[in-house]
């Protein structure tokens, strides 16, 4: 089974989940830079998912491995109440919308029949994002303090009401900047090594065609002879 993975080959669902997240890292580094060109309510969002992030991030695990009826019936309203509890603590709902497209694309293993081999694929991405995603959490909450703020500096976010807008407190919500730089790496590197990956995918089939054409030039030159 694991000798027929193929590790670069890219599915159209995977062009649609680094997608969004190209899009992701995109807003949460502008809203970091230049945040008075968004609604302050996007600031504590942004926080907010990064927080919610911490519990979808095994979505695509457990829909990987588990049973179908166990997928529909139990973990999908699982993770609904929990997009619920979500929905409950953002200003505005747009990139919670984005958002759950991006999980429903991490939960399609449980609405089709997939090769065994795509699922244990699925299995380590996920299981590898989730550490990714907690070593980055640990990273960002020590090494808070050293965590650049850019424009959200402390006199923004009094000036533009920003506390006052909040419906939560903790590390995530007084220092926003803290999330959103986390979400910006979080979404980045995965992005980076899918486009290095393309690329590399892209050198090797020009070398193999390169390889193919002397191939065959040199069995047309003995040929002749």
């Amino acid at each position: 089974m694991l000798a027929n993975l193929n590790l670069n080959r890219n599915s159209p669902f995977s062009f649609i989940e680094y997608g969004f997240q190209a899009y992701y890292a995109y807003v949460f580094l502008m809203v970091w830079t230049h945040p008075e060109l968004h609604p302050v309510s996007l600031i504590n969002d942004l926080a907010v998912l990064m927080a919610f992030e911490f519990i979808m991030v095994h979505s695509g695990v457990f829909m990987a491995v588990m049973p179908r009826k166990w997928s529909l019936f139990v973990f999908f309203p699982l993770y609904g109440l929990f997009a619920y509890s979500f929905n409950e603590s953002v200003v505005n709902t747009n990139i919670l919308y984005i958002y759950l497209l991006t999980v429903l694309n991490r939960m399609r293993f449980a609405f089709s029949n997939v090769a065994p081999e795509v699922r244990v694929y699925q299995m380590g991405k996920s299981a590898a994002k989730a550490v990714f995603y907690f070593f980055l959490i640990l990273a960002v909450c020590i090494g808070n303090s050293i965590v650049p703020p850019f424009g959200l500096t402390n006199e923004f976010l009094e000036k533009s009401h920003y506390f006052q807008t909040v419906k939560s407190s903790g590390l995530f919500i007084e220092k926003p900047y803290v999330p959103i730089c986390m979400g910006f790496i979080y979404y980045t590197l995965p992005v980076l090594y899918f486009v290095y990956r393309i690329l590399k995918n892209f050198g090797r089939k020009d070398s193999f065609q390169n390889e193919k054409l002397v191939f065959s030039r040199t069995t047309v030159k003995s040929n002749k002879f």
